[in-house]
């Protein structure tokens, strides 16, 4: 592929909308690009509201698309292993007419090449539109599905089907925690949003006193619900807790902040800003809490195949203490908070993954070798 140099660099992008995980991670490499290469153009197409990738500005042109199902979710640690297969008989193999006719939008749209955070859909318009093909990853839905076929075996064709897309990316960019190392991918580090605001100035928003412990409660993007907020209040009056999703306008209850997903308040600036995180173990979070180098108590799905390589990326690289799903709702993890808040933060010099994964994106784009 030779893109044309008179043309603005334009780019299609396929983010999954499972969770908030690769849209994170899309949108930090995206901020990159836009720094590189100021004149791209970036059509979007995903089913995570556009306002999450507001920090795009100009270069963004946003479309809603269902590009990927992943797993239907029961709540932040459930698979729901009889909806994600019919929703899957439904959408696989892809629809002939529904290929061509993105590869002839993404065309008419002017784009030289296509990236796509994890959504086989983006991977196949690429093909058919005889565009460059770059895959972001750090786990493809074929090894998940593989990897899940003990609870539900019909998983194991919807793997096959998509695994030659996956391996058939031209450019292959994998992002630590890595869950199978492929041979030819390029590999960076983990890939977080840059921080907005000094840790001072998020506390001061909250505020938080410098001297008061704070705990950030955040639990991706799936939908939960938070029992536990009368213990908060009653049992550790004296630590601050700032929980994301609890509300959906900021709220603010004796010592509890109640947080909206959207809000005004960077995330990345609320991991930093804490003394400890308790969330998911899930991409973004590990990938923020890992740049800011706070201690993080990380709820774990045992039976995920993810859980694996980022539980020992986690123990290697995060002063971490593993948690138990069913402790959530009824706070049992409570119990070992006064542990979790003794945990030290690590400082580490700042290194941009995203930055290095955007250089190669910039390359793909314009065609160069």
């Amino acid at each position: 592929m030779s893109a044309n140099t008179g043309a603005r660099p334009t780019l299609a992008v396929f983010v999954s909308s499972h969770g908030f995980g690769h849209a994170s991670r899309s949108c930090a490499v995206l901020e990159q690009l836009c720094d590189l290469e100021p004149r791209v153009q970036i059509e979007l197409f995903t089913r995570i509201p556009e306002w999450f990738f507001a920090s795009l500005g100009q270069h963004l042109h946003f479309h809603e698309l269902d590009c990927d199902l992943g797993l239907v979710q029961t709540d932040a640690f459930e698979v729901d292993y009889r909806a994600t297969l019919s929703s899957l008989s439904d959408r696989l193999p892809f629809q002939p007419d529904l290929i061509q006719d993105l590869a002839q939008r993404v065309s008419a749209l002017g784009c030289q090449a296509v990236l796509c955070d994890i959504a086989p859909l983006g991977l196949a318009v690429a093909k058919a539109a005889r565009l460059h093909s770059i895959l972001v990853e750090n786990f493809t839905w074929d090894w998940i599905y593989s990897g899940l076929a003990q609870q539900a075996p019909a998983l194991e064709s919807y793997a096959t089907l998509l695994r030659p897309l996956f391996t058939g990316a031209e450019l292959h960019i994998q992002t630590e925690p890595v869950c199978l190392p492929a041979e030819n991918a390029h590999r960076v580090g983990p890939i977080a949003r840059n921080f907005r605001m000094s840790a001072s100035e998020t506390r001061n928003a909250l505020s938080v006193a410098a001297a008061d412990p704070l705990v950030f409660i955040t639990m991706g993007g799936t939908p939960i619900g938070f029992p536990f907020l009368e213990q908060l209040k009653n049992r550790f009056p004296e630590t601050r807790f700032a929980v994301s999703g609890a509300s959906e306008t900021i709220e603010t209850d004796r010592n509890l902040t109640l947080l909206p997903v959207r809000g005004p308040l960077h995330h990345p600036d609320l991991v930093r800003a804490a003394d400890l995180v308790i969330g998911k173990a899930g991409y973004s979070t590990i990938a923020e809490v890992h740049a800011a180098g706070v201690p993080f108590g990380c709820f774990i799905r045992a039976d995920y195949p993810e859980m694996g390589p980022l539980v020992k990326f986690i123990k290697r690289e995060i002063p971490a203490k593993m948690l138990a799903p069913e402790n959530f709702a009824n706070g049992a993890w409570l119990e070992e908070l006064l542990e979790l808040l003794a945990m030290k933060r690590v400082f580490r010099p700042s290194v941009s993954a995203a930055t290095e994964c955007a250089a190669l994106v910039q390359t793909s784009l314009l065609g160069e070798k």
